[in-house]
């Protein structure tokens, strides 16, 4: 495959065209069925445009193609993650680091996923209805976030007003590193607290900095 076609398609996906990168990766596959990552690149654009099902069709052909590439099963992992389907998440993610143990964004999903099967977290949900893709990329729909800093100062506060555990803590930064979103949009997207209670703590945060 030539590289420059490759090349293009990222520049698509990075200008988030993603109908363009679907068109512009299909017609390379029609040549080359094989390119594991024209069919990566395909997924990732998919599933930004809600198109689950063709995602893991790619996903699961790329690992057909090559088992021993670690992205394909780290997007399925998350996407597993995002159904609540938790046991299927972890085989994905804990494949994803096998293969690639650097991978930063599998370890921070693995993290969100163990964090939601224990029992202090036993009621954080993941929404069902957002895109899947690797961290590098931002989220196209985050949830609204309060205008509050957003430091590790501000996660710190949210333990001690007993609004987070440190494990909830935990689950919330590995989702704002993944969907680079704020800590209070990670915290709401995740379920747990309410948007009220975030934006109260935000506030309060906020005049206790100012009054330091």
């Amino acid at each position: 495959m030539d590289a420059s076609v490759i090349g293009a398609a990222v520049e698509l996906y990075r200008a988030r065209h993603y109908p363009g990168v679907v068109a512009a990766c299909g017609d390379a596959l029609e040549g080359d069925p094989d390119c594991v990552e024209l069919r990566v690149l395909r997924a990732m654009a998919l599933l930004r445009l809600r198109r689950d099902v063709e995602a893991q069709i790619d996903l699961r052909t790329a690992i057909l193609i090559d088992p021993k590439r670690g992205l394909p099963y780290r997007l399925l992992g998350e996407l597993a993650a995002r159904r609540d389907e938790h046991e299927s998440a972890r085989i994905f993610l804990r494949e994803a680091l096998r293969l690639d143990p650097d991978d930063r964004e599998a370890a921070d999903w693995l993290a969100v996923v163990d964090a939601m099967v224990r029992p202090t977290a036993a009621a954080v949900k993941l929404p069902a209805n957002a895109a899947v893709v690797g961290a590098s990329f931002p989220s196209p729909a985050p949830p609204p976030s309060p205008p509050a800093a957003e430091g590790p100062e501000f996660g710190r506060y949210l333990i001690d007003i007993g609004l987070l555990t440190p494990d909830r803590l935990k689950a919330a930064v590995a989702y704002q590193r993944s969907m680079k979103v704020k800590l209070s949009a990670a915290v709401i997207a995740l379920g747990l607290a309410s948007q009220l209670k975030v934006e109260w703590a935000s506030l309060a945060f906020h005049g206790s900095a100012r009054a330091a």
